[in-house]
């Protein structure tokens, strides 16, 4: 008898070679493969005989394998031939290349084959059926809804079916893990239940309503795991106490050489609240490329400063720190606040008592002298779990705030986001202009550079080059897309009198700083580079980016890359160019029509998924196995079920113990 928490190498037919195979499919335990639901089902639930099978049909027919034969192709194929006889007529069956069977079709008696009818030659044939012997009990592989898996090398969905179906038949019933009250209220039914009629339906119709159980319980439990999350960090005391004055949140307005977007006054407001609260703030700045980020988190630490208190500023690239320490950096010299650029190379002095320290990772390996009152993350989706929880991990913990310029689909932020504050920076400023955006066809290559030497000529604009990769790859179908390394002599021939640059990951830091100061004071004309640009690079005179191999890119991405040009409010240009003998997808059309970022990522995640919306499986964000993003409805639905269970107390004492049992 077996557990839901039993490693699937105790299970009998399964052993440690075979485990090690499930592991490829991320399963480890019975309950991990109890939840590996078929994505679909042949019907062979038609058992007929032979002389009513018809073309085109799906069926099972009873028969005895006659003149059972192995012949060898022209083309060195191995073919098994057979005729398949009932007591109604025959039928001739082919398979190619499973030798094996020979065995099973020359023992004597009835089988079950099931399969598609063909017709070759006028007559009707049944090409590679699948084979069961005549058992008591019901067939399992044929004359039902045979349950198809998700496979790998050496795990086909005839293998997982009869493991699971062993599994089942020795487990007792399987615990439930929701409340008989949500069951009821919601019309559910039991896990037992829909596990059992999943694995082996006996009809189609009806299906759906254990699929719903399934996927209501995923996103109830993402919420309530928010909600756990939200309430854990509520009832947490703070590294230090902030309070803020009305005259100090003016002086730091005051000193702004702009005037706040509605959106920005909001976000500082919220913002000003949040930090003033005796339990740790867990905020989400979310805005468009050019909306102003980059301000509200300078307001955060100045809140800490005028406290005497230390912060902290983390981004992703050391190009990316030293941008964000520069343009800081004059806003907090006029408030006599303390910046320090922390680097891999340097090592700071954190003595400062109310210091603002902006660096990359390297942040994190100075936790133990810095204590400060908040952490800002920039494009936190780029950092690892653990990093991110290093200033999180003492019993007091500072204010977090984290950014990002990946737009956001509602239906996440209302689930796996269900725990942070989220402030939305919808706007941008009035200088910003549309980016003309043109999927460019190798055809009309010569024609546009021609076109962007004028501009450089002209109008001394400047240009990103962006390649997938940094050098040429080695797999063949990749070796028609550019590398940045293959295009920067390219670009060096086609434009001889440019100043042109190489920038990827794998050049010293050093170097990509020096290129970067270069690009921004205009000694260079042509930048190429690979995606690494991506993220907050501020050039204000770059006018046009052209995008190599843009299919190999998403819609956020695509959009976040179009961000870094025309940043003074000049007029800018994006030309996607996709790789050699590739059409211009829909995709990249539907990002030359538009320009709102969260409406391309609503379409990215229905076209993409959410690993490829951040480029990151870390989150969680691609966590719905059984659920969609799009259910709008059953995502509210789970909302009001979870507010079911917080505001009763008897049910909120049965789900602990519910849980308990489930672990």
């Amino acid at each position: 008898m077996y557990e839901l928490s039993s490693p699937l190498s105790l299970v009998k037919g399964i052993g440690d070679t075979t485990a090690e195979k499930f592991t490829r499919l991320g399963l480890s335990t019975v309950r991990d493969l109890l939840f590996h639901i078929p994505f679909r089902y042949e019907d062979y639930s038609n058992l007929t005989t032979i002389a009513s099978l018809q073309p085109g049909e799906d069926g099972t027919i009873l028969a005895t394998a006659r003149s059972v034969v192995k012949i060898r192709t022209r083309r060195g194929l191995t073919m098994i031939k057979a005729k398949l006889q009932d007591k109604s007529g025959s039928i001739d069956s082919i398979w190619f290349n499973q030798e094996y069977l020979l065995t099973t079709l020359r023992a004597a008696g009835e089988k079950y084959f099931s399969g598609t009818v063909k017709e070759y030659r006028n007559a009707h044939t049944l090409n590679s059926p699948t084979i069961e012997e005549v058992r008591s009990g019901e067939p399992l592989h044929s004359g039902r809804l045979v349950p198809i898996y998700e496979e790998t090398e050496g795990l086909s969905s005839r293998t997982i079916r009869s493991l699971i179906h062993r599994i089942l038949l020795d487990l007792p019933p399987i615990p439930e893990t929701l409340p008989t009250t949500l069951l009821q209220t919601h019309t559910l039914p039991s896990l037992d239940e829909t596990l059992r009629v999943l694995h082996f339906p006996k009809e189609e119709e009806g299906l759906s309503k254990y699929h719903r159980r399934l996927a209501f319980e995923e996103v109830f439990s993402l919420l309530k795991e928010a909600r756990h999350r939200q309430f854990k960090l509520r009832t947490t005391p703070t590294i230090r106490h902030l309070s803020l004055t009305a005259t100090q949140q003016e002086e730091f307005i005051q000193t702004l050489p702009f005037h706040l977007s509605p959106t920005q006054e909001k976000a500082i407001h919220d913002l000003s609240s949040d930090l003033t609260k005796p339990y740790p703030t867990n905020r989400l700045v979310q805005g468009e490329v050019g909306s102003g980020k980059t301000i509200i988190a300078a307001f955060g630490l100045y809140v800490a400063s005028v406290n005497n208190a230390q912060s902290v500023f983390v981004a992703p690239t050391q190009i990316l720190a030293h941008q964000h320490f520069q343009s800081l950096k004059r806003i907090f010299d006029s408030l006599h606040v303390p910046v320090y650029l922390v680097t891999s190379d340097s090592k700071p002095d954190t003595s400062s008592p109310n210091g603002v320290f902006i660096g990359t990772h390297a942040l994190f390996e100075h936790v133990k002298t810095l204590q400060p009152a908040l952490v800002v993350v920039d494009e936190e989706q780029r950092f690892g779990v653990r990093q991110r929880e290093t200033f999180l991990a003492g019993k007091k913990k500072p204010h977090f705030v984290t950014m990002t310029a990946t737009p956001i689909p509602r239906t996440i932020a209302q689930t796996v986001l269900a725990d942070r504050d989220v402030s939305y920076l919808d706007e941008i400023p009035e200088k910003k202009k549309d980016i003309l955006t043109k999927v460019v066809p190798q055809t009309k290559r010569v024609e546009a550079e021609q076109w962007m030497n004028q501009q450089v000529e002209s109008h001394h604009s400047q240009v990103f080059i962006v390649c997938p990769f940094i050098h040429q790859s080695e797999i063949d179908t990749l070796a028609d897309i550019k590398s940045a390394e293959q295009e920067f002599k390219r670009v060096q021939h086609v434009f001889p009198r440019r100043r042109i640059a190489l920038l990827h990951g794998s050049i010293k830091k050093e170097q990509r700083v020096r290129v970067f100061d270069s690009m921004r004071q205009g000694d260079i004309d042509i930048l190429v580079a690979t995606p690494m640009i991506e993220v907050g690079i501020d050039i204000p005179n770059a006018s046009i980016i052209v995008i190599e191999g843009a299919e190999r890119f998403g819609l956020a991405q695509l959009h976040q890359l179009r961000g870094r040009v025309g940043r003074a409010g000049q007029r800018a240009y994006c030309f996607l160019f996709p790789t050699e003998g590739i059409q211009a997808t829909r995709r990249l059309r539907i990002l030359c029509t538009n320009a709102n970022g969260n409406t391309l990522a609503e379409e990215d995640l229905r076209l993409r998924g959410t690993g490829e919306l951040l480029g990151t499986r870390q989150h969680g964000w691609d966590s719905l196995r059984f659920a969609s993003w799009f259910d709008t409805k059953l995502i509210e639905e789970c909302k009001k079920a979870v507010a079911e269970t917080e505001n009763n107390p008897s049910l909120k004492q049965k789900q602990k113990m519910i849980q308990k049992r489930s672990r």
